[in-house]
């Protein structure tokens, strides 16, 4: 079968390599499509950011198998200890594996475990025809889920927790702070979960325009102080839920410019902000303000929770695009054929404005 192996940061090659048989508690699935995340796309050109330790030392030991977490695949095979998947199930994977074994482990917080393995990181990711994956961080998704929207559910799952972390009460009012994939979908949750007005804020029309078919306020930040848009629609008083969902380059969290320090200004006394864009490098604070103004700054856990005694985070995040109350499928604007492609999406993920796209390019296996 052929698989992408990378050589080195920013170098890679489309290569024959066999193909895996699953273990026990993995399951063998047929790859339909890949979407490459920004975090992988700068990760691949060798940016320090998060994984980076991971991913330099599997390229020194030569285990070039990396990326590829975001997909739609179709399972072929299970292991003899698989018991929730079944041959046909397409699905795609919301949750990271932990370590089973550390104090949280054992006291059944793993979603606190720090030694958390990843699909496409710590293990082989799916930008191979085929892929051995364990079972255990898969979800299947139900028909009415197309196989773009798909491989663009894992972000929206993780949406899903922030949205659940925000402690969004009926009638609050909502700012995202940036519109892409995960914005976008923090704003449309934030509403599914009874936000009364949620504000969507950016500088692309395209993004703006989408929020808008949706239901969010749009605020276009070149043209607007999205700080004082917010304080206009709530009388002074301020947003009761930010997220933060730029990330990036940020020297300063609370003074200045910067979209972390926005949100800061944009909630109200006693309200949130989420920390959903991951922050490169490090940030100066100013506690006083945000004791002063009992801010609560929340970073979201990661990989899959239970919801309930009915769903998960995983199954939950599949219902909802299936069911049509969350739109992920619009963002997928850029769809490649082949493995060969991948250099391509790199560049779109790396440069969205020189191709129109509004989120990460797809590769169709």
């Amino acid at each position: 079968m052929e698989a992408i192996v990378c050589t080195d940061f920013g170098e890679s090659t489309v290569r024959e390599v066999e193909r895996p048989d699953p273990g026990p508690d993995e399951v063998l699935v047929a790859v339909d499509r890949v979407q490459l995340s920004v975090t992988e796309c700068r990760l691949y050109q060798g940016d320090p950011i998060a994984h980076h330790e991971t991913v330099r030392a599997r390229l020194e030991a030569g285990d070039g198998r990396l990326f590829g977490h975001e997909f739609c695949a179709t399972v072929v095979e299970t292991g003899a200890e698989v018991g929730d998947l079944a041959a046909g199930d397409r699905v795609y994977a919301p949750g990271k594996l932990p370590c089973g074994s550390c104090r949280y482990c054992e006291t059944g917080h793993e979603e606190y475990c720090p030694d958390k393995r990843g699909i496409g990181y710590d293990l082989p990711g799916a930008l191979a025809e085929f892929a051995a994956l364990p079972a255990a961080p898969l979800r299947a998704v139900p028909d009415g889920v197309s196989d773009a929207a798909c491989a663009a559910l894992q972000p929206f799952a993780s949406a899903l927790l922030c949205a659940l972390e925000a402690d969004i009460s009926p009638g609050d009012t909502v700012c995202t702070v940036g519109t892409g994939v995960m914005g976008y979908a923090c704003g449309q949750l934030a509403l599914s979960l009874g936000a009364g007005t949620v504000v969507a804020v950016d500088v692309v029309p395209a993004k703006l325009d989408r929020a808008a078919d949706r239901g969010l306020v749009p605020v276009d930040a070149r043209e607007s102080d999205p700080v004082a848009a917010v304080r206009e629609l709530t009388d002074g008083v301020g947003a009761d839920v930010v997220f933060e969902a730029v990330g990036g380059d940020q020297s300063h969290g609370t003074d200045g410019d910067g979209p972390l320090a926005g949100a800061f200004r944009t909630a109200r006394n006693g309200g949130t902000v989420v920390q959903v864009g991951h922050v490169v490098g490090d940030l100066t604070l100013t506690p006083r303000h945000l004791r002063l103004r009992n801010v609560d700054w929340v970073n979201p856990a990661r990989g899959v929770r239970q919801v309930g005694p009915n769903a998960d985070t995983g199954t939950l995040a599949a219902a909802l695009v299936a069911d049509d109350r969350a739109d992920i499928e619009s963002y997928v604007t850029h769809e490649l054929d082949g493995l060969a492609a991948f250099e391509t999406a790199v560049d779109i993920g790396l440069h969205p404005e020189n191709y129109d796209a509004l989120g990460p390019a797809q590769l169709r296996l």
